[in-house]
């Protein structure tokens, strides 16, 4: 039976793949292969980190998707700096497209964010709506209570 822990699973053993092949391709002595799908290397930093995201996003449904963000950017800026020692070519353009990938993956997630606020709160400011959120609730009550947050989540389980 198909549940979203299975496809979950499955998206996970997928992102495995896609991601070694990733660097294979990034890494390797295969400079200027894009060109034979028609592709620039901007254009296929931009793809690349682009389903990276949208792969990490699926795959931990449990975490932030800014944090995830942040993170493939940085893997971004791993993969460039790491191509040094390789023998290619550094850019801080392709790291630039890359992070615009990462950047066209984030950018729904935000904007219907967004629109959740607006339709549940349309007369209040986005500060206000900020003030009232859950996570920013659950770090105060743990700051009245004198620990952080995390000391308190995992004392509980």
């Amino acid at each position: 039976m198909l549940t979203p822990r299975r496809i979950i699973m499955a998206a996970r053993l997928f992102f495995i793949f896609a991601a070694a092949g990733m660097a294979v391709l990034m890494l390797g002595p295969f400079q200027g292969l894009e060109q034979v799908f028609g592709l620039n290397d901007k254009a296929a930093h931009a793809i690349a980190f682009y389903g990276a995201a949208v792969g990490l996003f699926i795959i931990a449904p449990k975490h932030r998707r800014d944090d995830l963000a942040l993170f493939i950017v940085a893997a971004a800026l791993g993969a460039e700096l790491l191509q040094y020692f390789t023998g290619r070519s550094v850019s801080v353009t392709d790291f630039l497209a890359g992070a615009g990938g990462v950047f066209a993956a984030w950018l729904p997630g935000r904007v219907e964010q967004l629109r959740h606020a607006a339709r549940r709160h349309p007369n209040l400011t986005f500060g206000q709506i900020a003030n009232i959120g859950r996570r920013r609730r659950r770090r105060e009550k743990a700051a009245v209570a004198g620990r952080p947050a995390a000391i308190r989540r995992v004392r509980r389980a």
